[in-house]
């Protein structure tokens, strides 16, 4: 039982040791151009196999960011993008909601904990600002609607998500 703490400690040090420090800002519109190119990479990657150009990418970005209560973070490692969250405040008569429109990670560190370093100081500056929830949609499957699951996030039994091409 000793050998298991000792072990728990010796990596958690290791972590400390080696693990280099992510820097967050808020988001602003000059960032929207780097944004949308790894918006881009990601989304045109799996699972998502999207058709997005950094055009199409930073114009949604920027309609984003113009919306009232618009609020999002990007991270750097080293002065390289990693990721990034933007969505938006709604009033609800439950609180202030939060609606994530978009949250990606480079690809070239997807599946390495970028995503929940990201998420977790997303979240920790929600709670600050007053907010009681965060909504999202996310495509199904493991590596989408699954990262949302470990991070604590359930599907609402009264809400679906449902389309129509016209």
């Amino acid at each position: 039982m000793g050998g298991k703490k000792f072990s728990e400690k010796l990596k958690f040090i290791i972590l400390i040791f080696t693990k280099k420090v992510m820097k967050f800002k808020e988001i602003e519109s000059s960032d929207i151009r780097e944004i949308a190119n790894m918006y881009v990479d990601t989304f045109n990657s799996p699972p998502w196999n999207d058709k997005w150009t950094v055009d199409i990418a930073s114009k949604r970005l920027s309609q984003m960011m113009n919306c009232e209560g618009a609020y999002g973070i990007v991270a750097y490692e080293d002065k390289k993008i990693c990721g990034m969250i933007l969505g938006c405040e709604e009033e609800f008569y439950t609180g202030i909601v939060f609606n994530v429109k978009e949250f990606c990670i480079n690809n070239k560190i997807r599946g390495k904990g970028f995503g929940t370093r990201i998420l977790e100081e997303f979240q920790e500056r929600l709670k600050s600002k007053g907010i009681s929830e965060i909504i999202l949609l996310t495509l199904r499957g493991n590596s989408t609607e699954g990262f949302y699951q470990k991070k604590g996030f359930v599907n609402y039994d009264k809400m679906i998500v449902m389309g129509k091409q016209l």
